[in-house]
């Protein structure tokens, strides 16, 4: 902020308005929306206008976030929204009107709007609100009742340099925001899992294990939000084993028709519940299909080929190869050789072709990294 001092002071020197508007900005300040206040104060000091704001316009509305100063006077609230149509923020981020009007009567795009009779807006000064990805957010702007004679493009770029450091708080808040709700969203499910590992202990070997391979085959097939989305699939499959009874889900031996029956419910039941999930909603697809085959023959819905989601394809085959080579009550487990010759013996019936390719260079891979050296 020394920068602040030396570029908007005529000597280089802080005044007492640019000393009172740095004291605003140095104040300790507990959350983005009371930073944003205190940048919003500093423009207002510093150039003395009666009102400052910031507003979102991405609705087609102009929605207050922050006022401050007499908003009152200007029929400008916090949460209040109106039309972005007509108004001078509208018109400064057309162009139809520039970044300083020093006396609205003198500006014809403006004069006449009915904003500036009912506001008695007399002087303006506004600048775009643009966050690092170049998404327009809003404005960021300043208003009196009385024309402003001595407002300048130096001015403008105060407001341009404010607007920067409103954009960082509106994009720290919102990754904030983000933040809380991956915390809320990890315990969400970590307390399923854990729900699940308590009923059936065999969850708890098999998730780690299928997630490991499940990125192994993904890696060189998806992108890096795309392997983000896998890894919660695959920790996640067999959530909908929640709504298996213990009689099916922990029976020692084989399961009958009616069992199964029951079993093959739970793809069903987690995507349901997942979609209730607003963060993940959009995986339910994903663990719905995840029995599904690459010959149709799969289940709940027979999907086939390409209509079956990529992660779900690559989930079935880390799945498959987890469950054979690990000991069940009813079977001992295969070894590593044999359950890589079962995914392809069923590549193009029960496996998606490429995926069995990538799980084999993936597992060949660790086979030779574990094989003794001679």
């Amino acid at each position: 902020m020394s920068d602040f001092s030396h570029r908007f002071s005529p000597t280089g020197t802080p005044d007492r308005t640019h000393a009172a508007a740095l004291q605003l900005v140095r104040a300790p300040a507990t959350d983005p929306v009371e930073r944003i206040e205190r940048l919003v104060d500093v423009a207002r000091e510093v150039l003395r206008m009666d009102m400052g704001y910031v507003c979102d316009t991405r609705a087609g509305l102009q929605a207050y976030k922050v006022v401050t100063g007499d908003g009152d006077s200007f029929d400008a609230r916090p949460g209040q929204a109106r039309p972005l149509e007509g108004t001078y923020c509208q018109a400064m981020l057309l162009g139809q009107i520039g970044n300083v009007l020093r006396d609205t009567s003198r500006e014809p795009v403006v004069s006449e709007l009915s904003i500036t009779e009912h506001g008695r807006i007399g002087s303006y000064i506004g600048v775009p609100i643009v966050l690092s990805d170049g998404q327009l957010f809003g404005t960021f702007c300043c208003l009196s009742h009385a024309p402003t004679p001595a407002l300048t493009e130096r001015d403008v770029e105060l407001m341009q340099l404010l607007a920067g450091l409103v954009a960082d708080q509106i994009e720290y808040e919102r990754l904030r925001a983000a933040a809380h709700a991956n915390e809320l969203l990890d315990g969400a499910v970590g307390a399923l899992i854990a729900s699940l590992e308590v009923r059936d202990g065999y969850t708890e070997r098999h998730s780690q294990s299928v997630v490991d391979l499940a990125v192994a085959i993904g890696t060189g097939l998806l992108r890096e939000d795309e392997l983000d989305d896998l890894r919660l699939i695959a920790v996640l499959h067999d959530i909908g084993k929640l709504g298996v009874p213990d009689s099916v889900l922990q029976k020692p031996g084989p399961l009958n028709e009616d069992e199964w029956e029951v079993m093959r419910r739970h793809p069903a039941v987690g995507a349901d519940l997942i979609a209730r999930m607003r963060p993940i909603a959009h995986l339910a697809p994903a663990i719905r299909a995840e029995h599904e085959r690459w010959d149709g023959q799969g289940y709940p819905s027979g999907l086939a080929g390409e209509e079956i989601p990529v992660a779900a394809r690559i989930v079935l085959i880390a799945d498959a190869y987890h469950a054979m080579t690990s000991d069940r009550p009813y079977r001992r487990a295969m070894s590593r050789e044999a359950a890589c010759a079962e995914l392809v013996r069923h590549s193009g019936t029960q496996f998606w072709p490429v995926g069995v390719t990538s799980a084999l260079r993936a597992l060949h891979a660790e086979m030779a990294q574990r094989a003794p050296s001679v």
